[in-house]
C-alpha cells in the first residue's frame, strides 16, 4: 500500500475533528474500513461521487468541499470540467479541450498568469461557480 495521500490526510483530520475512528467514518460513508483505508493510502481510486458523499454526510461548507476536490484532483491527476448550459456551445467545449490537451506544455509563468486571470473573473462576478470544478 502507498503512503497517505493529500485526500487521505484531509479524511484523517476530519476523523480526528469528529472524534471518529476509521471504522466509524467508513460506516457513515457506507463503505468498508479496508476500502476507506485503501483510498486514503492510494491503493484505490477515489470514486467520482465520493466528495459529494462526504460533503453530504459531514455537512461540509464550500471551502471544505473545494479543499477535498483539489486534493482528489492531485491524487488522480485529473480535473473534471463540468458544463451546464454551455454543453452545446462548441466554442466552450473546444476551448476546454484545447486547454486540457496543451496544459502540459505551459510554463510555470504561463500557469501563474492564467491563474491570476481566472482570479480576476472570480472577483468580478464574470466567473460562474460550478462551471469548472477543481
Amino acid at each position: 500500500m502507498g503512503e497517505v495521500t493529500a485526500f487521505g490526510k484531509i479524511l484523517r483530520k476530519m476523523r480526528i475533528d469528529c472524534s471518529e475512528v476509521l471504522g466509524e467514518m467508513a460506516k457513515r460513508l457506507n463503505v468498508s474500513a479496508a476500502y476507506l483505508s485503501s483510498i486514503e493510502n492510494d491503493g484505490r481510486a477515489i470514486p467520482d461521487d465520493f466528495v459529494a458523499k462526504i460533503a453530504a454526510e459531514y455537512k461540509l461548507d464550500t471551502a471544505q468541499i473545494k479543499e477535498l476536490e483539489e486534493a482528489k484532483a492531485k491524487v488522480r491527476g485529473v480535473v473534471d470540467v463540468k458544463f451546464k448550459e454551455q454543453k452545446t456551445n462548441a466554442n466552450y467545449v473546444e476551448t476546454a479541450v484545447m486547454f486540457a490537451r496543451d496544459f502540459s506544455r505551459l510554463s510555470d509563468e504561463q500557469v501563474s498568469q492564467i491563474k491570476e486571470l481566472l482570479k480576476t473573473f472570480e472577483g468580478s462576478g464574470e466567473y460562474k461557480n460550478g462551471s469548472v470544478s477543481v
